[in-house]
């Protein structure tokens, strides 16, 4: 039956009631793009996200009209139509679906004719290649390559093509052969929209190690501001208490209160400052008891007095040599008158 003209087609009314249903019925819907997307990837993505999220392909006239007839905030999203688009609805918070729709990309080759979205830059080195043609075939997509020791190697570091550039065949297909593959393929995040807030890649790009480890940084500062202020919170009140008593434990053995829980602590502690004490006195003014306790002391003692010794041997062998030369002084001068 043909459509009456001015009539709305079944299906595109169809579509946007489908629409309607999962803007208003998932917490979490965004807009994607799938440019460049091959329908094999795209099949894959789908088996892929078949229990976590909705993806629905369709015309941006009718995601635009859908948006118009939702009686929200969701208009917002239209700003992000364009170009070949989807519709993304998931229970997963945007963070996470973000995570995901990224994990969807695969590293691809660039192609003759596509549009750089990057610079790509051949690094110098060495290649897989042996002598031959494929040396003329680098230089002509720009690679400063010649042969060496047996070898096909890149002389020099060279950006071959810039971001925003058109790719020449010659360059896809000196990239092709090294294998290198600059670009990545998948869906495209433009915006996620979660109860009220679009969220857009620079604020879902997030590095969820660094922001794991900064909220463990922040939850150990936090705790140590509430112990050191005393401030009493579940978290923090075992912790007081025992720093407590360990604060009212060295107060009673540094004042020295004989209290039953410290006693024995004080006793050492007083036992440990005589050792010290006696450790400085001479070896005379200590009994064998204590001298025992102390082989430090003796021990210093018996070296200080052998020095002592030693010191007065030479002396006196000092003054005996002294004589002797005074004695034949006064001998010569006996002789010689």
């Amino acid at each position: 039956m043909a459509a009456v003209k001015g009539q709305i087609p079944e299906w595109k009314s169809k579509t946007v009631s489908e629409l309607e249903n999962i803007f208003n019925t998932y917490p979490v819907v965004g807009i994607v793009s799938f440019r460049d997307v091959s329908a094999k990837q795209m099949q894959e993505i789908r088996r892929n996200f078949k229990d976590t999220c909705v993806i629905k392909v369709t015309k941006n006239s009718i995601i635009e009209k859908t948006l118009d007839a939702i009686d929200n905030d969701f208009s917002r999203l239209k700003d992000y139509l364009g170009d070949q688009v989807a519709v993304v609805a998931s229970e997963l918070n945007p963070f996470k679906l973000y995570k995901k729709l990224e994990e969807t990309k695969v590293e691809t080759p660039l192609k003759p004719g596509q549009i750089s979205p990057i610079d790509v830059v051949i690094e110098k080195g060495p290649t897989a290649f042996p002598p031959g043609p494929v040396v003329g075939e680098l230089q002509a997509a720009g690679l400063p390559a010649v042969i060496e020791k047996g070898k096909i190697v890149i002389k020099n570091t060279v950006t071959v093509i810039k971001a925003g550039e058109k790719v020449k065949p010659e360059v896809a297909r000196g990239l092709e052969m090294l294998d290198i593959k600059p670009t990545k393929v998948g869906l495209d995040v433009r915006a996620l929209y979660d109860r009220g807030v679009v969220f857009t890649p620079e604020n879902l790009a997030i590095d969820a190690e660094k922001i794991f480890d900064d909220f463990l940084n922040a939850h150990k500062q936090a705790l140590n501001l509430a112990v050191n202020s005393a401030y009493v919170v579940p978290e923090t009140a075992q912790i007081l208490i025992t720093k407590a008593v360990s604060d009212a434990r060295n107060l009673a053995i540094n004042a020295g209160i004989p209290e039953k829980c410290v006693i024995e602590d004080i006793i050492l502690k007083s036992y440990q400052e005589m050792l010290t004490l006696a450790s400085l006195l001479p070896s005379e003014a200590i009994d064998e008891e204590l001298e025992e306790k102390l082989p430090g002391v003796v021990k210093v003692t018996e070296v200080t007095v052998t020095e002592s010794e030693e010191v007065k041997e030479e002396e006196e062998k000092e003054e005996e040599e002294e004589e002797k030369e005074e004695e034949a002084i006064e001998g010569l001068g006996a002789l010689f008158g």
